[in-house]
């Protein structure tokens, strides 16, 4: 209970602490952190099973390999994109077992549901301006935050925020699968939007 609030009150030494491979920092992290990235994996995955397997499997590897934040990378920031990532993978293992026929007649499928299509449109149209422009710019153009922020001369933590808030403003319209078309099967697609 001690490190708890010590690390409550102390990010740092809490991240000291986990890069140091200390298990009460693991375990404090696991703790407050873990119902929250299962309900964010459950957004890229088909279950919840399958969210607690992808966060679950991200625990492991900070447990065994460490946490290795790289300079000015938050630790939130650091966990919603291995967890994505994660997500990622075990949806590529997954369809590695269900037969590279049956993966292309789903995405096909899915590509092709025009009703699905409208909403993903209807959604980011619906963004406010800002950030309706700069998650275009990432998805549709391929450009990285930095890249953006020099197009439309803002600043990087700007174009961060902007598309913290258009994935949160998506995330609560879009069902998983709209937003899979929206961040994979249009990804450097230019669709008219």
């Amino acid at each position: 209970m001690k490190d708890e609030n010590l690390y409550e009150n102390n990010k740092e030494v809490f991240i000291r602490d986990l890069e140091n491979g200390k298990e009460q920092a693991f375990n404090y992290l696991f703790t407050t952190r873990y119902e929250e990235l299962c309900r964010f994996a459950r957004t890229w995955v088909e279950t919840y099973e399958d969210a607690e397997e992808a966060v679950q499997e991200v625990f492991v590897k900070i447990w065994t390999h460490g946490l290795h934040l790289k300079d000015k990378i938050s630790l939130d920031s650091y966990l919603y994109v291995v967890v994505r990532n994660a997500c990622i993978s075990l949806a590529r293992r997954q369809i590695g077992r269900e037969g590279i026929e049956a993966a292309a007649c789903l995405a096909v499928e899915e590509a092709e549901d025009k009703e699905d299509l409208a909403l993903v449109r209807e959604a980011v149209e619906e963004l406010p301006e800002q950030c309706r422009i700069i998650l275009k710019l990432v998805i549709w153009e391929e450009m990285k935050y930095a890249e953006v922020a020099e197009k439309l001369g803002i600043s990087l933590n700007t174009v961060k925020n902007q598309m913290k808030i258009a994935y949160r403003k998506l995330r609560e319209k879009l069902s998983g699968k709209q937003l899979y078309l929206l961040f994979f099967r249009m990804r450097g697609k230019n669709i008219a939007l």
